[in-house]
């Protein structure tokens, strides 16, 4: 692996200014139930979207939409889910993807930026809001630095169940292409959607790996983080570290079935990556056996602004690569 690309190094720095977990672990009955549970057993209550009538940006339509999350036990601020989707408006979608926001990522904007291009080419785009971000940030919460270890939990399972609703209603609308992408956290939690849902779906994850124990604990995120803080009056940074690696290996993507269609499946590594490591990639496409593995000369933060068409092309080939049964359903036009 070559080294590390230097605005991964000045993000980190400016980053740790906003710690994450400052108020420690939160929910320890949570945490410790989630911890015993065997996760994603049951399908996510349907959600009905209701969608704002469509107004032109940039040559696309956009639509703002709203539907109550699936997931019990968010904060009361998090429990409406925000959604946008961009579309080119000619009626014949070639897809649609839903995309999913990296750490930190609050609104739209950064993903229009990047993926408006799909958008133009007839791929249906649907961003999700994170719980705990942007709209959906409880009052007192800094930014995208989540207060609590369970906040954080909950919010991953969010991205997830939420993803999972919103590809059934796609589904139940007559869609059969469907896809889910991300980059970062976004990717993993893509991934880890696409694990556990029980149709074939595409995947696009793009700078995430089969882990987020080394992201939190060893990567230039670990940064963020006050590991002699959050472990309250005792202090010890280690075993801190150590308890945090444990809650976040449950979602490690190993303990997973691969998707239902793994060569639909395209992953996407930074080779100068600070945050995720090159080998949880590879330990990933190994696990996805017929998976496309691709790398970027490029850094974890850097590769938004340098590999758009390298981010764009995953999503497109793994669209294009889904096998759709001939006895889906004819498509209707969802209701706005």
């Amino acid at each position: 692996m070559s080294r590390t690309h230097l605005v991964d190094f000045l993000f980190a720095g400016l980053s740790r200014r906003s710690r994450l977990f400052s108020q420690g672990w939160g929910n320890e009955q949570f945490l410790e139930d989630v911890a015993e549970a065997a996760p994603f057993q049951h399908l996510p209550s349907p959600v009905t979207p209701a969608w704002s009538e469509p107004r032109l940006q940039r040559g696309l339509q956009v639509r703002d939409g709203t539907f109550l999350s699936p997931l019990a036990g968010l904060d009361a601020a998090a429990q409406t889910a925000h959604v946008r989707w961009l579309s080119a408006g000619n009626g014949s979608p070639r897809g649609a993807c839903i995309v999913l926001a990296s750490s930190r990522e609050e609104g739209f904007s950064l993903r229009e930026r990047l993926y408006a291009p799909l958008a133009r080419e007839g791929i249906d785009l649907f961003l999700l809001e994170n719980p705990y971000y942007g709209l959906r940030r409880p009052l007192g919460q800094k930014g995208g630095a989540l207060r609590t270890v369970s906040d954080h939990v909950l919010m991953n399972l969010g991205m997830v169940e939420e993803a999972r609703a919103l590809l059934a209603w796609l589904r139940a609308s007559g869609r059969s292409r469907l896809g889910v992408a991300g980059y970062s956290m976004g990717g993993y939690m893509a991934a880890l959607t696409a694990a556990v849902v029980s149709e074939p779906v595409a995947v696009a994850a793009l700078a995430a790996g089969a882990s987020p124990v080394p992201v939190f604990t060893q990567g230039l995120l670990s940064w963020s983080i006050a590991f002699a803080l959050l472990d309250g009056p005792r202090g010890d940074a280690a075993q801190a570290r150590l308890r945090l690696g444990r809650i976040f290996d449950l979602a490690n993507l190993t303990r997973f079935p691969p998707p239902k269609q793994p060569d639909a499946a395209v992953l996407v590594a930074c080779r100068r990556d600070g945050f995720v490591p090159g080998e949880e990639t590879l330990a990933l496409h190994a696990h996805w056996p017929g998976s496309e593995l691709r790398w970027v000369d490029a850094g974890h933060v850097s590769a938004l602004f340098t590999e758009r068409a390298a981010l764009c092309a995953a999503i497109r080939d793994a669209l294009a690569r889904l096998e759709v049964s001939a006895s889906a359903p004819a498509r209707q036009s969802p209701s706005a």
